[in-house]
């Protein structure tokens, strides 16, 4: 797909939502239309970097904030007085709303975003947002006198006066944007052409041509190595595009595809996913980024491939640059990107790891990132397959192991393979609190389409995760840093009752075990116990169990409660989980996210 139809199709598919909440922050539709029609004018201008984000409507939303904001403000409020009564009064209420709390009201209910994403667009620590938020939604369902659960019917209500605007055809949007384009960088050569004439200075290659980015193309031979930076190890260290991997060796590591190079890149940017920063070492901002991708083949899903390596003054701060990359992927921010699994790679490098990912957001992929480190070189190896199909780790590995090959030589005492060998460990510690699961822990429930959201945890005065069953606590009697969490979907309409919770505690290792066997005990004895209750034990080893606990309320309901237990050592987690009906989890996958609960508790203080 070209620039252009990415970009008509992006334009097509966002524009409306853009308008409803720039008319929900403003009250303002004129104004709100002519800011997202100035928004995606500068959107085309900027569209090699827009369209390389995880997610280009972040980059879009504020400008189209900012411009509606602009824009009314510069025009005598302005209300469309054939309105409907009830929408005005909505759009009054939010009026009424400080920008900052209306903005983190609209994101969460209006839009995908996760609650981290939310707090970082409003520009306040997550804590703080969330208190905006709750105070938002209250003040908003007090001035409107609805209860808070019929926030998300008034505010849809915008939704559909919004709808059926015209708009300009996306070819004029391209067009005026590319306009605008050249008048920035005309504006600009001018300003370099008055600064270079004026001090007597014009720049030549060699051969004394003029050069142009057009002449420059991909010949990129070598980059910076730091010089001028402090640097322990001696001898200027370069890396050259000859240095990246060939479409020959992604033919070997990845066989039975055509692939070719769309573009390789001195800077690394946001070229992966789940990257926060341009340089994992930002003191040493020297890349090479070079993306791969393959021919469609009838049949078989579409693969893509990233590969990037980054340049260190010296190896401690390329230590540094190495914990920072593998952190990004062990702790993605990305709303509904999955950890599903990690593997540590002996044998490759100095240290090596791979990240399996699952991107939920339609339309589903699949993504195993493999980092390693050899000497001062940190490269990464991406594969990116459309879909939900397992992670092919192995081929991974094999495109990382190439890539080490050809740096290692050049990296000044760094090592090459050695029969590397993949192994999986308990996923790194990440998420807040780092011994509770988080939101990339989870996988959706079937049909739900918005990110997850965990509540603030607190300490577990009662602990919602368990059953009727078992009825287990986690407070007094010798437990200590307790505590419970919930996790809802915000903006999803689903059972008030839908959600995961997990209730974690830690005590005497004698007590933990003696903990997890009453709660199998109980649950064992429970369909005898409790008519019109029937458990069914999922899975289970020495230190976990999984049940599904099915409980007649009536003759025509019945409740549907999946239930899980496990232990590490002295620590102890529950996790509790009520579907909507078919929107649910399956087995497996509720199984994992127990054993994932498990191995966050390696992160409990003693």
């Amino acid at each position: 797909m070209s620039d252009a139809e990415r970009f008509d199709a992006f334009y097509a598919a966002t524009r409306d939502r853009m308008l409803v909440l720039a008319f929900a922050l403003t009250g303002d539709l004129p104004a709100s239309r002519s800011a997202v029609r100035d928004t995606y004018i500068a959107a085309w201008h900027h569209w090699s970097k827009v369209k390389r984000l995880d997610d280009p409507e972040a980059w879009v939303r504020p400008h189209v904030w900012s411009h509606a904001q602009r824009r009314h403000t510069a025009r005598i409020w302005h209300r469309d007085r054939r309105i409907d009564p009830g929408l005005r009064a909505t759009l009054d209420a939010l009026a009424k709303l400080p920008v900052t709390s209306r903005k983190a009201l609209l994101l969460t209910q209006l839009t995908a975003t996760s609650r981290q994403e939310m707090a970082r667009e409003v520009g306040l620590p997550l804590a703080e947002a969330e208190q905006r938020l709750q105070s938002a939604t209250t003040q908003f369902s007090l001035q409107r006198e609805v209860p808070t659960s019929s926030v998300r019917q008034l505010l849809d209500a915008l939704i559909a006066h919004c709808a059926d605007q015209r708009w300009p055809r996306s070819t004029i949007i391209r067009r005026a944007g590319t306009t605008r384009r050249r008048t920035h960088a005309l504006a600009g050569a001018a300003l370099v052409v008055v600064a270079l004439v004026g001090g007597g200075m014009l720049v030549t290659d060699d051969h004394g041509v003029h050069p142009t980015l057009t002449a420059a193309g991909d010949r990129i031979t070598a980059v910076p190595s730091g010089a001028g930076r402090e640097s322990s190890t001696p001898g200027p260290l370069q890396i050259t595009p000859a240095s990246l991997l060939t479409t020959a060796q992604m033919r070997r590591a990845l066989p039975g595809r055509s692939w070719r190079i769309t573009g390789t890149d001195p800077r690394q940017d946001t070229a992966l996913p789940c990257q926060r920063r341009a340089y994992a070492d930002p003191k040493a901002p020297t890349a090479l980024v070079r993306n791969f991708t393959t021919r469609r083949s009838k049949g078989k899903p579409q693969l893509a491939a990233v590969q990037a390596m980054e340049l260190s003054t010296n190896v401690d701060r390329a230590k540094d640059g190495y914990d920072a990359a593998t952190g990004w992927f062990a702790e993605c921010l990305v709303p509904q990107m999955q950890l599903l699994a990690v593997h540590r790679v002996k044998g490759l490098g100095e240290e090596a790891e791979q990240f399996a990912l699952r991107a939920w957001q339609q339309p589903a992929m699949t993504l195993v990132v493999g980092v390693a480190r050899t000497g001062r070189i940190t490269t990464t190896a991406l594969t990116r397959t459309a879909g939900a199909a397992p992670p092919d780790l192995s081929a991974n590995l094999r495109m990382l192991v190439s890539a080490v090959d050809d740096l290692c030589p050049a990296t000044v005492g760094g090592h090459c393979s050695a029969l590397p060998k993949a192994t999986p460990v308990d996923a790194p510690t990440a998420g807040d609190p780092p011994m509770m699961l988080s939101a990339f822990d989870l996988p959706p429930a079937a049909g739900v389409l918005r990110p997850w959201a965990g509540t603030t945890p607190r300490q577990a005065m009662k602990n919602l995760a368990s059953t009727g069953c078992d009825a287990s606590r986690f407070h007094g009697g010798g437990w200590k840093h307790d505590a419970t969490r919930t996790f809802l979907v915000p903006g999803a309409r689903l059972a008030p009752a839908f959600g995961l919770t997990e209730t974690v505690g830690r005590t005497t290792e004698q007590k933990a075990r003696s903990f997890v066997d009453g709660v199998r005990s109980r649950l064992a004895s429970c369909s005898d116990r409790e008519l019109g209750t029937k458990v069914q034990r999922l899975s289970g080893d020495r230190d976990m169990t999984v049940w599904r606990v099915r409980t007649e309320v009536t003759d025509k309901r019945t409740v549907t409660f999946y239930m899980g237990v496990i232990r590490r050592g002295s620590a102890v987690a529950q996790v509790g989980f009520v579907p909507d009906g078919s929107h649910s989890m399956t087995t497996p996958q509720f199984v994992a996210v127990v054993r994932r609960a498990g191995e966050r508790l390696e992160a409990m203080p003693e």
